[in-house]
């Protein structure tokens, strides 16, 4: 028998023991997992003690024990940071971006899940990224590519051959899951009547003034919302830079669209009626304005009166009955309409700045496009 394992005639529970200094009632733990001495900081009897080292072998079995500590030249985070630092050092622009905000956060949830650089390797990394779903999977691939060609260029992955982010396929890689199929409900001419008389029966001019101009310039809420005065309305024209163009591919490239309101009296008749609103509303700076019930400032807004797009689309949600519509799919209404009046895809395409005319053709509401008449007879 182990004399050691006993105190004053009590057996000691596992892996518990008297305090190395042979204080009295102080006591240590020594985790059969990591070979550690806990050693407790309080007095306490024998029976207290016994308590506590089998309260601590549960967590043991459980498959809890202390890890040893990361050191910092193996920390993930660290090289994140450095990564982050050196990318913004080259292109200043960067910090101005949300894509830039949404890439950064994701890289830092993926130190989150592996915390120690050295154990990145294929398997673990595709047990992750399978996990993901297609959108998370996309916003991911681009810049964890960069990343780990950052990283693989100083030898910080020693576990990896190649980038696991590589688009080459003759190389090992992850592989996106397929783009899950997009759910509609458009947003016919009956549907936007029905939701632009409830916007106006709920005190929301402004919804009906930015549902017009949507569908008649095809421009998303941001672009409506973003609309000035003084900025946008020149020589009684209407100029607009789409702001996903501007994103995707800088303001010299970006669309660029001007409606002269000669030619088009009946946007014309909607800007006259944003401005008589903006008189009201303390002469708004802003195309779109509204009377708040709760005059409280938030930091985003340039004006009290101002109406930001997440606004614009509370109204519209509260005014939109079982549609289940949204105010982006009057995009797809005013692309609809504009093949009935005769324009072709390509036309179209230009206005609503998309890079493919197959993304403008799936804007377009099928069951009101119109039929091509056959005169060829047999």
């Amino acid at each position: 028998m182990d004399t050691g394992r006993f105190y004053q005639d009590t057996e000691l529970a596992d892996n518990l023991y008297p305090d190395s200094r042979g204080r009295e009632d102080r006591w240590r733990y020594k985790n059969p997992e990591s070979r550690k001495w806990v050693n407790f900081k309080e007095k306490m009897s024998v029976e207290q003690a016994n308590a506590l080292a089998g309260q601590m072998n549960k967590l043991v079995d459980d498959g809890f024990y202390v890890t040893r500590a990361i050191p910092p030249s193996e920390r993930l985070t660290n090289y994140i940071i450095q990564y982050i630092n050196y990318q913004e050092s080259l292109d200043p622009r960067l910090q101005e971006k949300d894509s830039w905000t949404n890439r950064k956060y994701a890289m830092a949830q993926f130190a989150r899940e592996f915390e120690n650089i050295r154990s990145l390797e294929m398997t673990v990394i595709r047990n992750w990224w399978d996990q993901l779903t297609f959108s998370q999977q996309k916003l991911r691939l681009s810049a964890f590519r960069k990343f780990f060609n950052y990283l693989m260029s100083q030898g910080l992955t020693p576990r990896l051959k190649f980038n696991p982010f590589t688009t080459a396929d003759d190389l090992p890689r992850l592989l996106l899951k397929a783009k899950p199929l997009k759910k509609r409900n458009p947003c016919n001419q009956n549907i936007f009547n029905e939701i632009r008389q409830r916007a106006g029966e709920q005190g929301f001019e402004c919804l009906q003034i930015a549902m017009d101009i949507s569908r008649y310039t095809t421009l998303r809420e941001g672009d409506i919302c973003r609309l000035k005065w003084e900025k946008n309305i020149v020589d009684n024209c209407l100029k607009v830079i789409v702001a996903k163009s501007e994103a995707q591919k800088g303001t010299a490239r970006a669309t660029r669209l001007s409606w002269d309101l000669k030619q088009h009296p009946l946007l014309k008749s909607y800007i006259d009626r944003a401005r008589e609103s903006s008189l009201i509303n303390r002469r708004c700076p802003f195309v779109i304005s509204h009377t708040p019930k709760r005059r409280a400032w938030n930091d985003e807004k340039e004006h009290l009166y101002q109406v930001l797009p997440e606004r614009i689309c509370r109204m519209f949600k509260k005014c939109r009955g079982n549609s289940g519509t949204t105010f982006h799919e009057i995009r797809g209404l005013s692309a609809t309409l504009m093949k009935i009046a005769g324009n072709t895809n390509s036309q179209i395409q230009e206005i609503m700045s998309h890079e493919s005319v197959r993304t403008t053709e799936g804007y377009q509401n099928a069951a009101d496009l119109p039929y091509i008449p056959v005169t060829i007879q047999l």
